[in-house]
C-alpha cells in the first residue's frame, strides 16, 4: 500500500480516537452526523474571521486595522453561513480578539495552514504560526472562541492537541530548538502557552498510531461503544450511556450496575460542568435565572493573598518570640504557585522535608495516569 492511499486523520479525530468514545468517532466522521453547537458554530465563524483579517493585514503590509477588521468580519459570517441568532455574540468576541490583535508580519508563516503529513497519517490547521529566531522557536497559537475558562499551564501541557499540533509542527517546520503551543481564550484576553523541546514530541508518533489502530480495529470488528470522557463537557450526539433509564439503588448488588452508575456518572459529570459554564455565559449576558425560588446568578466575591516574603517575615518574628506552638506547615496546594514559578529545584529542595499522611480518596482516572496532588 503506498502512502497516498493511508487514511489521513485530522487532530480532532485523533483526539476524539485517544478520548476512548468510538460512539462519537463513528457518528461524526464515519455516519457524517452534526456534533455542531452553538459554541462550535461560533467557534468556527471565529476562526474563519480570523483568517481573513490576517490575509488582509497581509496583502496590505498591516499589522492592525479597524476597517480591515470590518470588511473580515462581514466576510467570515458569509462564508459560513453563521447563523442571524449567534452573530451579536459573534461580533462581540470577534472585536474582543481585533481590538488588541496586532500581525508580526516579520515572524509570519501561516494562518489556517492545513499541514497534511502522508507518511503520518495525520493533518491540522494552525490558527497561526509564527517563527521566533531570536530564540530559534516555532509558535502555533490555537485561538478558543468558547466560554470554558483559560487552561493552566498544566492543564495544556496535557492536551492532546498541544503535542499533536506541536508534533506535526516539527515535522513541517523541523529544526527549532523548541516548539511552543499558545492558546489563546479570546473572551478573556488570556494566553496560555507551554513549549516542548524536540525530543519530548518524538514519543507522540506513537500515541498517533495507537489512535489509528483503534479505530482500525473498531472498523474490522464493527465494534463502537460509548466511552464516557473529556468528549462529554461539549458533545450534543445522542448517548446510548447518559440517555439510558438509570435507578441508583441504595446498595449495588452486580458488578453490571456498578458498571452502568459508573459509566453514567462520568458521561453525567462531563455534562454538568458544560451545563454550568454555559448557564454561567448566559446569566452574564441576561441576568439572573429563577428556578422555582432557586437564583443562579453571578455573585460578588472576594478572594484574598498575602504577599509571600512578607508572611514569611512574619511568622520570623513571632517564632523568635516563641509564638508557635509545633510544627507549622504548608498544604501541597498552597506552595504549588511556588512550585510553578521557581521550577523543580525549589521542590527537589523541600521534598525531604514533606510529611506525608496516607488517606483514601474516591475518584475517576485513567490507568497510568498520575494521581492530582492531594492535601489530605
Amino acid at each position: 500500500m503506498t502512502t497516498s492511499q493511508l487514511p489521513i486523520y485530522r487532530r480532532s479525530q485523533l483526539e476524539a480516537i485517544s478520548d476512548g468514545c468510538l460512539h462519537r468517532v463513528k457518528a461524526i466522521w464515519i455516519d457524517g452526523q452534526d456534533d455542531s453547537s452553538d459554541i462550535a458554530l461560533t467557534g468556527i465563524a471565529g476562526h474563519a474571521i480570523t483568517y481573513r483579517y490576517i490575509q488582509r493585514l497581509l496583502a496590505k503590509g498591516l499589522t492592525a486595522d479597524v476597517e480591515e477588521a470590518n470588511e473580515a468580519f462581514v466576510e467570515g459570517v458569509a462564508q459560513t453561513k453563521t447563523p442571524s441568532r449567534l452573530i451579536p455574540d459573534l461580533r462581540s468576541v470577534w472585536f474582543m480578539l481585533a481590538e488588541k490583535f496586532e500581525l508580526p508580519i516579520d515572524r509570519f508563516l501561516g494562518a489556517e495552514e492545513l499541514v497534511t503529513r502522508h507518511e503520518k497519517q495525520a493533518k491540522f490547521r494552525g490558527d497561526l504560526i509564527l517563527a521566533h529566531p531570536d530564540r530559534n522557536e516555532l509558535e502555533v497559537i490555537d485561538f478558543k472562541f468558547g466560554w470554558h475558562p483559560p487552561a493552566t499551564e498544566y492543564e495544556v501541557k496535557l492536551l492532546f492537541q498541544a503535542r499533536v499540533y506541536s508534533w506535526l509542527a516539527m515535522a513541517e517546520w523541523p529544526n527549532f530548538l523548541s516548539y511552543r503551543f499558545t492558546i489563546h481564550a479570546v473572551r478573556f484576553n488570556r494566553f496560555t502557552s507551554v513549549t516542548f523541546t524536540p525530543s519530548d514530541l518524538d514519543p507522540v508518533e506513537l500515541e498517533v498510531r495507537a489512535a489509528i489502530e483503534v479505530v482500525e480495529e473498531a472498523k474490522r470488528t464493527q465494534s463502537w461503544p460509548a466511552v464516557p470522557g473529556p468528549s462529554c463537557r461539549f458533545c450534543t450526539l445522542d448517548c446510548p450511556v447518559i440517555q439510558q433509564n438509570i435507578v441508583v439503588p441504595k446498595r449495588i448488588l452486580q458488578a453490571t450496575q456498578a458498571q452502568r452508575i459508573g459509566s453514567w456518572l462520568l458521561a453525567a459529570d462531563g455534562m454538568i460542568k458544560l451545563a454550568k459554564t454555559t448557564l454561567k455565559a448566559y446569566v452574564a449576558a441576561h441576568g439572573p435565572v429563577n428556578v422555582m425560588g432557586i437564583e443562579w446568578a453571578n455573585r460578588a466575591s472576594t478572594r484574598r493573598s498575602y504577599p509571600a516574603k512578607a508572611v514569611v517575615q512574619a511568622l520570623s518574628r513571632i517564632e523568635k518570640v516563641g509564638g508557635l506552638d509545633g510544627e507549622l506547615s504548608f498544604s501541597q496546594s498552597a506552595l504549588n504557585p511556588f512550585f510553578t514559578q521557581f521550577g523543580k529545584q525549589l521542590e527537589d529542595e523541600l521534598a525531604p522535608l514533606a510529611s506525608e499522611k496516607p488517606s483514601w480518596r474516591f475518584s475517576a482516572k485513567r490507568p497510568g495516569e498520575a494521581d492530582e496532588a492531594g492535601d489530605e
